[in-house]
């Protein structure tokens, strides 16, 4: 092999380098610009009335608001809480809130039994309540029961994509 020969492969392989990583940045913009609205990802605990009223209200009309009312030793409360979590971690566009009903300055509305209750917010508004809605599933239910109800009513977007999900692409991914 000549030098001249050797020179000409090697510069074929940077141009390939180059354009892998010009493809890696493009993607990535293009998924930024794609990305619409503020992301969540955790499941927040609101303290107050006060609170609940400033995650619903002064949350951009686009995003969905999931509220999960609950108390301490209600059953299907703690199973609920965590597979919200998990939804949570999944739907980072969508904001979820749990609040104890005692904490929202209205707790006489929520007995014990009709909780847990979910209500669902769009632009302030509320359009699903779900009250008591364990009895919906099974005694022992998941994470993946609960996004199946949801999705049942169109109350979840769809999923991102998983590969840029959180921007980064190993080079070898992108072709």
């Amino acid at each position: 092999m000549s030098v001249q020969e050797y020179e000409l492969i090697n510069e074929d392989m940077e141009d390939e380098s180059c354009l892998r990583k010009y493809r890696k940045r493009c993607m990535q913009d293009m998924h930024q610009r794609l990305s619409f609205g503020p992301k969540y990802g955790y499941l927040s605990e609101l303290q107050n009335g006060e609170q609940f009223l400033e995650a619903v209200e002064k949350e951009r009309k686009t995003t969905t608001v999931i509220v999960h009312i609950y108390e301490d030793g209600i059953k299907g409360c703690e199973a609920l809480n965590s597979s919200l979590s998990c939804l949570a971690a999944e739907y980072s566009t969508v904001k979820f809130c749990k609040i104890k009903a005692s904490n929202t300055g209205a707790g006489d509305r929520f007995s014990t039994d009709v909780l847990p209750t979910l209500l669902v917010y769009k632009g302030g508004e509320l359009v699903s309540n779900f009250i008591s809605v364990t009895e919906q599933f099974s005694e022992e239910f998941f994470a993946v029961d609960v996004e199946a109800f949801l999705n049942e009513y169109g109350l979840l977007p769809e999923k991102e994509i998983p590969a840029l999900g959180n921007g980064n692409l190993d080079e070898q991914e992108v072709e």
